[in-house]
């Protein structure tokens, strides 16, 4: 988990306070959390957490969770197995490729995923949430491992 430098902190506290949000020491240490990783379960963050508060506990993570979900600064996705997935959403909601084989996580390439958009929405009428899509299959050397055998 990352080291969080004193700029990156006031932009947390900004972010908060421009979605009305009150700067709680919970929502600092969950934007901390997630600010440095691609993506994290609540168990990832609570064990980030625990290094400063070994008080908070998994309940007020998922608290703080869905109230920043609410307010549009994470958002999740289901990347296999049991526990979401979490993530900032301060850059463009992307959909995920998720290796069955070795359980590597990759963004799908920006144009690949607005081109499935166009498609899904000529031929269904249907508007693609591409921000919780996880597509599973193998990935590059999973599949070149395969090839070698």
């Amino acid at each position: 988990m990352p080291t969080v430098s004193t700029g990156s902190r006031a932009r947390h506290a900004e972010l908060l306070r421009d979605r009305g949000l009150r700067v709680t020491h919970a929502r600092r240490l969950v934007l901390e959390g997630l600010s440095g990783t691609h993506h994290a379960t609540v168990d990832q963050l609570a064990e980030y957490a625990s290094r400063d508060d070994d008080a908070m506990t998994p309940s007020t993570i998922y608290r703080t969770l869905e109230t920043l979900e609410a307010h549009g600064l994470v958002s999740h996705a289901h990347l296999g197995g049991d526990p979401k997935s979490y993530f900032l959403t301060g850059h463009v909601i992307h959909a995920h490729l998720v290796c069955r084989g070795c359980g590597s996580v990759q963004d799908m390439p920006r144009d690949v995923t607005d081109r499935l958009r166009a498609d899904v929405s000529d031929a269904a009428g249907f508007d693609l949430d591409t921000g919780h899509l996880s597509v599973f299959g193998r990935c590059h050397d999973c599949v070149a491992q395969d090839l070698a055998i």
